[in-house]
């Protein structure tokens, strides 16, 4: 079995296959298209590593330079499936669950990216020790011109291949309050940097509330699978899934403004009426995502303004868990109050059969 030093020789080799390969990426948007290669020495399911993957170290966060500052596998302190998982005890600890190792569409910065509106983050797999880059297509919420974007400076709505235009940052580093622009699915930004906080999750009952489980596939099979926050930024609300799917994953039916502040975020469909779940249809409870993206009723877990949207009878308060300034409502007597108060590849969040939000590790044994 041969064995590679590092991951930019196979990146640059993969590269010029993936430029030939643009009919394919056009018709599957996966990374179907490169051939076939001997495996590095690979950590992933099943095999041993001396750390969690995390996300690749590099400046300028997800654009610019191409990376993504993470760290090593989490150490849950009240996870949904663990109570104080440690990290580094194998490939399961990370969201990889490739069989093999990565070969397509590999990366080292945005740069070496052949399509339009592609961007290079990590893939949350390793081999000898180097973390796996890999260019995937734009998660940023759609455009018709740059002012539907954030700002002109930082942002062009760029077509992002094979089709629609997105607003896409064009500089270093991310801000918070459009860290859903910015930072790919389970990733946040702290401190001008995408951190990564992927959780692993074979299903959504591993994920906490508010979550889903997020499948990443390839040529070969899934790649990773890890929770990813719902409630992300969108625009098209005539058509949603230019805004709410990404990589086959849906993060909801529905582009609406669910908590009423002026901006609408995806959102999945109400019981079965059809319709968008917001607010202002419960009846005093707020919206809750169900399995899936797409599928949400009214409950007691979800989106809020103030502490009024929220059952104070129950013990319920409007927390911002995350760095967008969006609140949600969970119960009082948690052990965080904030993402940023966990560690690397956790989320501060109410674990998935309710309570009050703690430090989540997905299904990290």
């Amino acid at each position: 079995m041969s064995q590679i030093k590092d991951a930019k020789p196979i990146a640059t080799k993969k590269l010029a296959i993936a430029r030939s390969a643009m009919a394919c990426v056009l018709l599957a948007l996966v990374f179907g298209c490169g051939d076939a290669e001997t495996s590095p020495v690979y950590i992933g399911p099943g095999t041993g590593g001396s750390t969690g993957s995390g996300g690749a170290s590099g400046s300028g966060g997800i654009t610019g330079s191409g990376g993504i500052t993470g760290s090593g596998g989490a150490a849950g302190t009240g996870g949904t499936a663990s109570t104080g998982g440690t990290g580094g005890s194998g490939g399961g600890v990370g969201p990889c669950v490739a069989s093999t190792p990565p070969d397509d569409f590999l990366c080292d910065t945005d740069d070496d990216c052949a399509f339009s509106g592609w961007v290079c983050i990590d893939s949350g797999c390793k081999a000898d020790g180097a973390r796996i880059k890999q260019c995937v297509p734009s998660w940023a919420p759609s455009c018709s011109s740059v002012n539907d974007c954030p700002n002109g400076t930082d942002y062009e709505c760029t077509t992002v291949a094979p089709g629609g235009e997105r607003c896409v940052r064009v500089t270093g580093g991310c801000s918070p309050a459009t860290e859903t622009y910015d930072c790919a699915p389970g990733f946040s930004c702290e401190g001008g940097t995408c951190v990564d906080r992927r959780i692993p999750c074979d299903t959504y009952q591993n994920c906490p509330k508010s979550h889903i489980c997020l499948t990443v596939s390839g040529g070969l099979g899934p790649i990773a699978k890890y929770c990813a926050r719902v409630s992300r930024t969108c625009r098209d609300v005539a058509v949603p899934e230019n805004d709410c799917s990404w990589l086959g994953n849906s993060f909801g039916s529905f582009c609406d403004d669910v908590d009423g502040d002026g901006t609408a975020e995806c959102t999945g469909e109400r019981g079965a009426t059809g319709e968008a779940c917001v607010n202002a249809d419960c009846g005093g409870s707020v919206c809750e995502t169900g399995a899936v993206g797409s599928a949400a009723t009214c409950g007691d877990y979800g989106l809020c303004r103030t502490n009024n949207d929220c059952d104070l009878v129950g013990g319920f308060v409007c927390v911002g868990l995350w760095q967008d300034g969006r609140k949600e409502c969970v119960q009082t007597g948690g052990t965080c109050d904030q993402v940023t108060d966990c560690d690397p590849q956790q989320v501060c969040a109410a674990p998935r059969n309710g309570g009050p939000p703690s430090c989540q590790a997905g299904n990290v044994p």
